[in-house]
Order: structure tokens, then C-alpha cells, then sequence
């Protein structure tokens, strides 16, 4: 990011919308749909920001928070079904409730779960470098 110039050229290519310029300093990504990766704010990008080469094009995951409706005995799983990756996975849970997890080696970061969760409970983060695999 610190050769990001704020000029905006990705998100104007990015056909997800997605990509915003965040105080007048670095793109960011409101993820209020999927980034499909498909490459168009790099090939936008005038300069050395994005590499294509990565497979997927960064280190992210997702995070389930607490105010996931699983355990609190609601069932939803709309991150579940909506997870190509399969990462998102409802764990059944003593006492007939699940709690949703996220293995992080199979987490792509694409954000498909972030906007189709009705509780708001999922972001994307760094992953922990500790863990492959965790319960939120």
C-alpha cells in the first residue's frame, strides 16, 4: 500500500464497486459484494500496488463474531451456502446449537460472506498466523 497513490483508477475499474479511496491515502475495500478477482483494479492500477501472481491476491479470511445467529440456537448458515471456498462450516455444538468456523487455510478473503450475513457478525481480517483453522 505505500505505493498506492490515492488516484482512484481502481475503483473506478472495479466492476464489483467494491473499492473506495479511504481518506484520500490508500484504496480500501468495502466489501457490500464479493471481490471476484478478477484483476481489473490491478490492470487499472498505474502503479506497483497489486500482484497478480498471488493466488488468491491477499492474506485475509474471514472472522465470524459474536453476533452470529448459530449459537444462539437460530439457524442461518446464508455464509455457509454462500462460501464457494467451503470455508465456512456450522459445527454442531452440545445442546443442539452450532457455531460457525472458518478454516483459514481454505479461506480465500473473498467477502461473498460478508454482505449475505443479516447479523453483521462476519469481516475480513489478517489471519492468525498460530492457526490454520478456528472457531469464531
Amino acid at each position: 500500500m505505500e505505493h498506492c497513490t490515492a488516484c482512484g483508477a481502481c475503483a473506478e475499474a472495479c466492476p464489483q464497486n467494491i473499492l473506495r479511496i479511504a481518506g484520500g491515502r490508500h484504496a480500501v475495500i468495502d466489501f457490500t459484494a464479493e471481490c471476484t478477482f478478477c484483476g481489473a483494479c490491478a490492470e487499472a492500477c498505474p502503479e506497483e500496488v497489486f500482484d497478480l501472481k498471488r493466488d488468491p491476491p491477499w492474506e485475509a479470511v474471514a472472522s465470524v463474531g459474536e453476533g452470529c445467529f448459530e449459537p444462539r440456537g437460530i439457524a442461518c448458515r446464508a455464509c455457509e451456502d454462500v462460501c464457494e471456498a467451503r470455508a465456512l462450516r456450522a459445527r454442531p455444538q452440545l445442546g443442539g446449537t452450532a457455531v460457525m468456523t472458518v478454516d483459514e487455510e481454505s479461506c480465500t478473503g473473498c467477502g461473498a460472506c460478508v454482505p449475505i450475513c443479516p447479523a453483521n457478525a462476519i469481516t475480513i481480517r489478517q489471519p492468525d498466523p498460530h492457526r490454520r483453522s478456528h472457531a469464531a
